[in-house]
């Protein structure tokens, strides 16, 4: 009987190649990993394009992808070992303290994007080279890492670095690239710069790592060209950080900070089985400073319409860091679609002992434990009370507790920090950018009624109409001011509604219950309130005010124009019972309807 591999080489090289790497950028943030663990403090990702003659004409693909760092280099026994699945210099508990541990970063990141990988690095000016070759392993050619030689890192490679290179450092070169997903070097790092940046955005800024990024192509006279050349600057989610890759903010805040921390930072500490040593987990919150946000909003411009609101779109998440070093951005607890969410950021750090709470991927791209838990739910599913069920937990040493604590922690600052929005917001939706100018839907309104009392349609309100102008502005302009307005915008508001003959004021303001608006005959006028503590006032109001163009206004118009028609079927019932019986419709429709949207957008 002859001996047969385990697992043979020829096709555990393919199926490794499908490691589950997302793109490239995550695959090169595994090189800067084993740099930055060496202690580079200067890394260059050097990208060169070829051009090919396709049918008449030229066109530029991406050719080699270069990691250059001035790390301490590696030995030969370390440089066979960095080539080799599974093994590595941090597979020991002793040893896991920082960015590496897994031993399958260099080898499964580089397979992932290209059929080929070349390592020369050195120590005291002695260079050793070796590579990998996936043609060659499936072909069983290459059944072992072959062992490192003396050789010298390319030179046309070396000339393209900024740094120069010291008695110490590695250089990882990536060819024959069959799965990178972009097309030039160019779009390569445009579409890393920011996740790079926010990655070691702790390092960057800290000054224990430069990270440059260029992209090359060659000329006629078979020189390169710089298409692209940028230091990563850092990209903060939380928007604390000065001197990022945030566009600049508006007189007087340029150069300042975005956003303010909110809040103490959560500490939780956790002890693993065994292991006598407390492990901490820090959540940090943050939240738009309010002035900034007005100035963001000057004019008739959306504050998330401009650059820096652009820019916080695309860092929306809970920030997951592991040793300093982001895995992801996750969008558990974040609510969808709601533009609104760009405005807070939270990062949950952690050291690399508390993998396994955290469920980190072996490719740390992700934290899989990390979600939005529902301690009431999984409870009641063991039927057991949660402080009963959290402190079963915590006794039997189970790591789940320590998830459902970090998720009850965000769920409470994520409520406090949204309301906080919400207060921002009032004066400044579309509507309070001038006062004086009538909201289309109730002027449509107004007409919609004229003409349904020329049809003998008359509502409860219509008598008030006769009533002298001071007493009906005095009767809105109370009614506003009891909603929260400020007094003089109220009377501003109420003067224009009954100099204008202006039937319908729809307005929005925070009280309890279970409704989603009220309606309030005062002055003549039908007043309609959205309830700002409603998710509907998140989900469907606050979308569409905070929305561009002529398509979510005429739908903001519509929905107005139908809270309004309700108003008037209020107003227009004369039978005492059964205008109750609205009333108690609408409390159950709204309580109904925030289940509904906190099923489907909530945690």
């Amino acid at each position: 009987m002859t001996d047969r591999e385990i697992i043979p080489a020829s096709l555990a090289i393919a199926s490794m190649r499908d490691s589950g790497y997302r793109d490239a950028a995550h695959a090169l943030a595994e090189l800067v990993d084993n740099a930055v663990e060496a202690g580079a403090k200067n890394i260059e990702i050097l990208c060169t394009d070829k051009v090919e003659q396709v049918q008449q004409r030229q066109r530029r693909r991406i050719d080699r992808i270069a990691v250059l760092d001035n790390g301490k280099g590696m030995s030969k026994d370390i440089l066979q070992l960095a080539l080799q699945f599974g093994n590595g210099t941090h597979l020991s508990p002793a040893d896991q303290t920082g960015i590496g541990k897994f031993g399958m970063g260099l080898p499964n990141s580089s397979i992932s994007q290209c059929q080929r990988v070349d390592v020369w690095s050195w120590q005291n000016g002695k260079h050793l080279h070796s590579y990998l070759d996936v043609e060659q392993i499936q072909q069983g050619k290459l059944r072992t890492v072959p062992v490192p030689k003396a050789e010298r890192p390319p030179k046309e490679l070396l000339d393209l670095a900024k740094v120069p290179i010291g008695l110490s450092g590695t250089l990882i070169v990536w060819s024959l690239l069959d799965r990178v997903r972009w097309k030039t070097c160019k779009a390569l790092l445009e579409n890393s710069e920011l996740l790079i940046g926010r990655m070691y955005r702790h390092f960057i800024v800290d000054g224990q790592v430069s990270i440059r990024l260029a992209a090359f192509s060659p000329t006629p006279t078979g020189d390169w060209q710089a298409d692209f050349d940028k230091m990563v600057l850092p990209n903060d989610p939380l928007n604390l950080m000065t001197g990022t890759s945030c566009p600049p903010l508006p007189a007087p805040y340029t150069g300042q900070a975005m956003f303010t921390p909110h809040g103490p930072d959560d500490v939780i500490d956790v002890r693993l089985a065994g292991d006598n040593e407390a492990h901490q987990v820090i959540i940090k919150y943050a939240l738009v400073r309010r002035e900034v946000r007005k100035a963001l909003g000057q004019g008739n411009e959306s504050p998330g319409s401009t650059p820096p609101g652009v820019y916080a779109a695309r860092n929306i998440g809970i920030s997951i860091v592991r040793a300093r070093r982001e895995l992801e951005l996750s969008k558990a607890h974040v609510i969808g679609y709601d533009p609104v969410e760009r405005w807070w950021g939270i990062e949950v750090s952690f050291p690399s002992a508390l993998d396994s709470i955290f469920g980190v991927s072996n490719n740390k791209q992700s934290a899989n434990a990390f979600g939005a838990l529902d301690l009431d739910e999984d409870a009641k599913a063991d039927g057991m009370k949660p402080l009963e069920y959290l402190t079963s937990l915590q006794d039997q040493q189970d790591p789940r507790w320590v998830m459902y604590e970090i998720s009850r922690r965000l769920h409470a600052n994520l409520s406090a920090m949204r309301a906080e929005l919400r207060r921002m917001s009032e004066g400044s939706r579309k509507r309070s950018l001038d006062i004086h100018q009538p909201d289309p839907a109730e002027v449509a309104a107004t007409k919609a009624t004229a003409q349904r009392r020329d049809s003998g349609h008359t509502g409860l309100s219509d008598a008030s109409e006769s009533n002298p102008v001071q007493q009906r502005t005095d009767e809105i302009s109370k009614t506003l001011e009891a909603q929260g307005t400020e007094p003089e915008t109220a009377r501003e508001i109420a003067i224009q509604h009954v100099n204008n003959n202006i039937k319908y004021l729809f307005q929005e303001a925070s009280y309890q219950g279970p409704s989603f608006f009220s309606v309030a005959s005062k002055g003549g006028a039908i007043i309609v309130t959205v309830n700002k503590e409603h998710p509907v006032s998140t989900f469907l109001i606050g979308l569409l005010e905070n929305a561009e163009g002529e398509a979510s206004n005429a739908a903001l118009t519509a929905l107005k124009l139908i809270f309004c028609a309700w108003g008037r079927l209020e107003d227009e019932t004369r039978n005492d019972r059964l205008r109750q019986q609205y009333v108690d419709a609408r409390d159950e429709w709204g309580r109904m309807a925030r289940q509904f949207l906190t099923s489907a957008y909530e945690e």
